[in-house]
């Protein structure tokens, strides 16, 4: 097979990020061979390496593998406040599905069925067998044995994953053709892509550079953007080009949005405040990056506007 790489031992680690000109100021060699063998693997750890660019001879400029270690600390502290906002967003869009359907009559059975022959033979395959995954499930199982595959509504958003949530949520907003649902799914469907992320550990910042979106931002959220007297048009449209950016700046919008308990909110906001505050601990490590130090600064500035 090509391109099989060695797995290399914690004290090789370090000898190949040296050679790629990785310098051990901020951590030394002995505090990166801890933290390696410890607290976070080689793999992982080196993909923050994107955020940086090379000299002719294939060596990072100015990358201190301190650098590379607050990255990573920054970008775990950010997944667990991504993981909590998308369990609130979660709750609270199962919340209005039910408030909608009330409001337009429906027995909370009949919709779930017309919902399921909606899809074609394979998306109802899938979202059979995940539903019936749940039969073992020590939290839920009760609910699939008692409802015997027929579930009205209020069971059926218990036992759908996230994924499968969104899309019910589209069939809802066309059912009774409400633009500001559909406007809000598409939402929705860029806060599962950050939420899957973040719940399987995949790192969110190393790849912070522009033009790697896969689709354009929401016109509303560039607009709530455009609010903040901070940026100019060409910063907001070059950082919400990177995906990732684009799907944090949306993952907040939409909490702000969907959420309508003010506690919830304020520990939202916390826990925002929080990831900002150790976001810019170690700002000065950045100042020979600006894409780095550009992007944290628009974070900061996104979250210190949007929680007031």
């Amino acid at each position: 097979m090509k391109n099989r790489k060695p797995l290399l031992t914690t004290s090789e680690q370090i000898n190949h990020l040296k050679q790629k000109g990785i310098t051990f100021n901020v951590s030394s060699e002995d505090e990166a061979y801890h933290y390696l063998k410890y607290n976070n693997n080689f793999f992982k750890l080196s993909s923050y390496r994107k955020n940086y660019d090379k000299n002719s001879k294939g060596k990072y400029i100015n990358l201190d593998f301190g650098y590379l270690k607050d990255l990573a600390i920054v970008d775990m502290k950010l997944r667990y406040t991504i993981v909590q906002m998308a369990l609130n967003i979660e709750h609270y869009a199962k919340m209005e599905l039910l408030r909608v359907i009330e409001d337009n009559h429906e027995d909370g059975y009949k919709i779930c069925d017309d919902f399921l022959k909606s899809l074609n033979a394979r998306q109802s395959k899938k979202i059979k067998d995940e539903i019936k995954r749940n039969k073992y499930n020590p939290y839920c199982g009760e609910l699939f044995e008692k409802y015997n595959n027929t579930f009205p509504v209020w069971v059926f958003l218990e036992l759908i994953p996230f994924g499968r949530l969104v899309s019910f949520y589209k069939f809802c907003a066309e059912r009774y053709s409400s633009k500001r649902m559909i406007n809000k799914h598409f939402l929705l469907k860029t806060c599962k892509d950050i939420r899957n992320a973040s719940a399987h550990s995949s790192c969110i910042l190393n790849n912070l550079r522009p033009n790697i979106a896969l689709y354009s931002p929401r016109d509303e959220v560039m607009k709530k953007l455009s609010e903040i007297g901070d940026f100019s048009k060409q910063t907001r449209v070059k950082k919400m080009s990177n995906s990732r950016i684009q799907q944090i700046a949306t993952l907040i919008y939409t909490h702000n949005i969907i959420v309508t308990s003010e506690g919830v909110k304020e520990k939202g906001y916390k826990l925002l405040f929080e990831f900002s505050e150790r976001m810019m601990k170690n700002i000065d490590y950045y100042d020979n990056n600006k894409m780095i130090l550009s992007t944290f600064n628009f974070i900061d500035k996104v979250i210190d506007n949007w929680t007031r």
